[in-house]
């Protein structure tokens, strides 16, 4: 099957189009300053500018939660995938970890203010 130059312009616009839109989803984060730690039982909020290592009661038991140089992990839970291990470090407002099992969700906020928005208005 030979191609056509329609063909090279085809893939060339395909390219252009998934990059324009990779750009626009992830290309304006901005790094967060807050994590908030969310469980059944309570909502809490820690400033990602100081080390601290956290031990997070969900109904399977202890997660253990890290904030380091601005970025937050998940290194222990008592789940069975380990899905929020695997997660890795999350830093940029809106980013989120969580273990569903233990009922724990981590997420990273802050960044700047957006001010007044239409529904605000």
């Amino acid at each position: 099957m030979k191609l056509k130059p329609f063909d090279y312009v085809s893939f060339a616009v395909a390219i252009l189009v998934v990059a324009a839109f990779s750009l626009f989803a992830y290309g304006d984060r901005t790094e967060g300053s807050q994590v908030r730690v969310e469980t059944e039982e309570a909502s809490f909020i820690y400033t990602l500018d100081e080390p601290r290592e956290l031990d997070v009661e969900g109904p399977l038991g202890h997660t253990h939660v890290e904030i380091n140089e601005g970025k937050v992990r998940v290194t222990e839970s008592p789940c069975r995938e380990k899905i929020c291990i695997a997660a890795g470090w999350v830093s940029r407002a809106d980013e989120w970890i969580a273990c569903l099992p233990n009922r724990v969700f981590l997420r990273v906020q802050g960044g700047e203010e957006t001010g007044v928005d239409a529904q605000a208005f």
